[in-house]
């Protein structure tokens, strides 16, 4: 006797495959769901748990929602490339990012607050975020004060500069010393070896 699969239960299971392999095809980026905190005080991102999510958007910020400390979320964190310091670290929008010589990787924290936000936005994670073509290892997210979770690099919190105000822009490269243009490993970003100053 044949046991009879119900037509509703047989359209539900082939739309699962159907998701099943889409997700499979679509390798390119490496999506990391939502940040969860670990032993040391930072935060590694992960398949499941639950992160701040923001709602809504302010249509006269090209960033969209902020966070309480000015941070946002970008759609996507990638690689790139800069003529003059080679493998960078860029936002959904092609803004580079950077890192701040004050703050710790070891363990990640962000010591960037009050007016060095007014200047420095804060790369925010949630559960939406792709990461394309960077090494998972190297990703992170530290918790802010504000409850938001910051994407880190190399276990470096990264920001997006105010001034910059085109795609790939690097006007906070050496501000006062102590803010540098990410690597993809977290290091600050050289010019590559044999190139000249």
């Amino acid at each position: 006797m044949k046991a009879l699969i119900p037509r509703t239960l047989l359209g539900s299971l082939a739309l699962a495959v159907t998701l099943v392999v889409t997700g499979c095809t679509t390798t390119v980026t490496n999506p990391v769901a939502l940040p969860q905190p670990d032993a040391g005080g930072g935060t590694q991102l992960s398949e499941t748990g639950a992160a701040q999510q923001p709602e809504g958007g302010d249509p006269k910020n090209d960033l969209g929602q902020r966070s309480p400390d000015g941070g946002y979320w970008p759609a996507s964190v990638q690689l790139g490339e800069n003529p003059e310091l080679g493998p960078i670290v860029l936002d959904g929008q092609g803004f580079t990012l950077y890192r701040f010589d004050r703050d710790s990787s070891s363990p990640p924290r962000s010591n960037c607050t009050e007016g060095c936000l007014l200047e420095w936005l804060p790369v925010l994670a949630n559960e939406k975020i792709k990461f394309d073509n960077l090494d998972p290892a190297k990703l992170g997210a530290v918790a802010r004060a504000d409850g938001s979770q910051q994407v880190t690099v190399g276990g470096w919190p990264v920001y997006r500069f105010a001034d910059d105000k085109v795609p790939g822009q690097i006007s906070g490269q050496g501000t006062d010393g102590l803010w540098f243009v990410v690597a993809p490993d977290g290091a600050k970003a050289a010019a590559p070896a044999g190139q000249g100053s």
